[in-house]
């Protein structure tokens, strides 16, 4: 539904529903897809091990939107470093005629050498409707067939498939291998919440569409890029809330504007017809950062957020372009002191000492020799 604005950030929060029972470690994909027709990913099977336990199966029952940035999360008893996801949609054929398709989430150098290849030859010994029938016995609950995908074609045909599961992939669609979407994020952190908001919504920021994005900013400061679908030309909000996980003090917060993700970012540049809306109230909400500097495609934000602390900016982006274009919004923390109140050095301190006895000794002799001069 378009609005006023002219623009509809489209954006959908998936919260992954599984066979097993929470394990504790949480393990989160977010990519933006756009099906062959539009529909939703479903029958949605994620195969995640981590080299040194099995290959663990968990099942999705509800459905992927079929297009839009879209995070999906569970939590597993492992970290996995190796991931495949598959599902179906109704979409099109190669021919153009409507059919039941494969979508898989998939490493993109093995994506990019199949491309356009039929599904039987790029998982030999495979055919597409046979596929599709366990895996809609799997997610029914089928024993056997769960296990064919966790032990034989995960090694198997699909070896070569699948990604590094805190790395980059490329969703495709089967019959014949075609691109459809990619990961949306590049870091180190993880997105744990992601959400679009109308811009009639009650909790819509100043009557803009929003993104509500929740986030974890965990290992480093970050570089950590979202890149977001828009479809149209506006005014929309980001209302973005982060946890310190870093281990360490925030004393500033960076957000910049740009394309492209990770090694393929774009910094956004002044009339390029993307920039942050300085006449609206960007902030942050906590009072960590109560510091505000705007620019064009770059907000700095000053303050002090602690480890464990949580800090929420709401932003504001205007862009001038009709056409649907994806927008990328870089995160970087830092722990350098805030303007005008520079770190000293331990040898800074020193001098400063130093210099501050040496005054004191010079007065105190400047007051003796008076004091004799008057008796």
């Amino acid at each position: 539904m378009r609005i006023a604005a002219g623009i509809r950030l489209v954006a959908f929060a998936a919260l992954l529903v599984f066979v097993a029972p929470a394990r504790g470690v949480m393990v989160s994909y977010t990519a933006s897809l756009s099906t062959s027709k539009g529909n939703p990913v479903t029958h949605l099977l994620i195969l995640e091990t981590d080299g040194v336990h099995p290959v663990q199966g968990f099942i999705y029952p509800s459905d992927v939107p079929g297009r839009g940035t879209t995070v999906i999360r569970h939590e597993a008893d492992f970290q996995p470093t190796k991931s495949l996801l598959i599902g179906v949609t109704e979409g099109v054929d190669v021919d153009g005629t409507d059919k039941t398709q494969l979508v898989m989430f998939l490493d993109p150098a093995f994506a990019a050498a199949h491309a356009g290849s039929p599904f039987s030859s790029v998982f030999p010994g495979t055919r597409h409707s046979e596929t599709i029938a366990a895996l809609t016995a799997a997610v029914a609950g089928d024993a056997t067939q769960l296990a064919w995908f966790t032990d034989t074609f995960f090694s198997g045909p699909a070896a070569g498939a699948p990604f590094d599961s805190s790395g980059a992939f490329v969703v495709a669609e089967f019959t014949s291998l075609k691109k459809i979407g990619q990961n949306a994020t590049a870091g180190n952190w993880m997105i744990t919440g992601f959400l679009s908001l109308p811009a009639n919504n009650s909790n819509a920021q100043s009557g803009k569409v929003t993104a509500v994005i929740g986030e974890t900013a965990q290992t480093d400061l970050g570089p950590f890029d979202i890149q977001m679908l828009i479809d149209g030309d506006g005014t929309f909000a980001i209302d973005k809330t982060v946890l310190n996980n870093t281990g360490r003090p925030w004393t500033q917060f960076v957000l910049q504007l740009g394309t492209g993700i990770g090694g393929a970012f774009t910094p956004s540049t002044p009339g390029d017809g993307l920039g942050f809306n300085d006449g609206l109230n960007n902030r942050e909400e906590t009072g960590a950062f109560p510091h505000v500097l705007v620019g064009e495609d770059r907000i700095l934000f000053s303050g002090l957020l602690p480890p464990g602390g949580t800090a929420r900016f709401v932003v504001f982006v205007d862009t001038d372009i009709i056409e649907d274009h994806l927008v990328t919004i870089r995160q970087i923390a830092s722990t350098a002191s805030p303007a005008g109140a520079p770190l000293l050095r331990p040898w800074s301190l020193v001098m400063l000492v130093m210099l501050l006895g040496g005054l004191a000794v010079f007065r105190l002799r400047r007051s003796t020799v008076r004091a004799r001069r008057l008796t």
